[in-house]
């Protein structure tokens, strides 16, 4: 495991009198299509890039995941809220 400040770096956290080393275990970031994946996103919808095309950052895609809601617990919250309404577009189907 990496340590983080080198060899000689000690009392990096002090809890209740006993000191801690901060390690580096190697995990990484998850990948923007992974977090979408993960809340729900199918795989088919498109987080890279605006409506004409123009591609968004990594920053940029990670920051609307965490502000996203996903289609389908749009679509749960909408049935739950308002039966009647989907009930008519079922009818009009």
């Amino acid at each position: 495991m990496r340590e983080y400040c080198g060899e000689d770096c000690d009392g990096l956290v002090t809890v209740d009198g006993i000191t801690y080393r901060i390690v580096d275990i190697g995990m990484r970031m998850l990948q923007p299509h992974e977090l979408y994946r993960a809340q729900g996103f199918p795989e088919w919808y498109i987080i890279d890039q605006d409506y004409s095309g123009k591609k968004y950052a990594k920053d940029k895609q990670v920051a609307r995941c965490g502000n996203a809601v996903p289609p389908p617990f749009a679509e749960a919250l909408v049935r739950a809220n308002l039966p009647e309404l989907c009930r008519a577009r079922e009818i009009a189907a």
